[in-house]
């Protein structure tokens, strides 16, 4: 039933972006409503597989980067869910749930259902508490992401004066700047949370827990980039582009962190 389940979930999320696609391009209130309403149907099924998948693998899916993958398509998806029924705006599905589409379907694609999990692993629940700290920053991160992005596109479109849907349909720089710095704010505090427990847990389960492995300098890295973000606003008075800028490069290192290092290059820090 699992393979099962993963498609049906991907298929869930591609009606609903078809469905924000359609509400982005009338513009009525009913398109977006419907959109929302699809969506969060969407990831109420994919809420029930990752029950049945932690059910079927005996733990909660966040021991491989596939199986986290999942997870954090789903994370991704309730808190943009969480910020349209907030403030108001559908826009932003239009955007987010490509991204969420290609998270899941890549764990449907390389997904080991036969994996034996780590014995030093199975010892320690708090490594799965740690991975879902990180899993509400990589969120919150996310959404800075799609903001930052958003904020350039439309500043670029208002700077050559070729405002068209793309203008009309978005809601204000203002409003993309403010959601990204917000993002980036509580990303920040709970990515240093779950650093903090991961180091705590690492130096009880590892020898040699502290070396340059390349996931640790990743990890670090990451998490410079978006202080770096929070002291530029706060001390330089950055806004707007610069911020944007940044935020985007947090990801970027983010994403090279989660998928290239986690896969390929970490020695102590990996879940293979």
């Amino acid at each position: 039933m699992i393979p099962l389940e993963q498609w049906l979930v991907t298929l869930a999320y591609v009606l609903a972006l078809a469905h924000y696609v359609k509400a982005f391009r009338e513009g009525k209130d009913e398109s977006r409503k419907r959109s929302w309403q699809i969506a969060a149907a969407a990831m109420a099924l994919h809420f029930g597989y990752l029950i049945h998948l932690g059910l079927v693998i005996g733990r909660l899916p966040v021991t491989s980067v596939f199986e986290t993958l999942t997870t954090c398509a789903w994370f991704f998806g309730v808190a943009y869910l969480s910020v349209e029924w907030r403030l108001h705006e559908t826009s932003l599905g239009l955007f987010i749930l490509p991204f969420i589409i290609v998270l899941h379907t890549l764990s449907n694609l390389f997904l080991d259902l036969n994996r034996v999990l780590p014995p030093i692993l199975m010892q320690e629940f708090v490594f799965e508490i740690h991975v879902v700290i990180l899993l509400f920053s990589y969120s919150a991160f996310a959404i800075s992401f799609i903001a930052s992005l958003l904020y350039l596109l439309l500043s670029r479109e208002i700077h050559q004066k070729s405002t068209g849907l793309f203008y009309r349909r978005l809601p204000s720089l203002a409003f993309f700047d403010a959601l990204s710095n917000r993002g980036v704010n509580i990303g920040l505090l709970f990515l240093t949370l779950g650093v903090a427990l991961g180091i705590y847990e690492g130096t009880k389960v590892a020898e040699q827990f502290f070396k340059w492995d390349a996931k640790f300098v990743a990890v670090g890295l990451t998490w410079l980039i978006y202080f770096f973000h929070l002291l530029g606003r706060f001390k330089l008075g950055w806004q707007g582009k610069r911020a944007a800028f940044v935020s985007l490069l947090g990801f970027g290192s983010l994403l090279f962190s989660f998928l290239i290092v986690s896969l390929a290059l970490s020695e102590v820090h990996h879940f293979r």
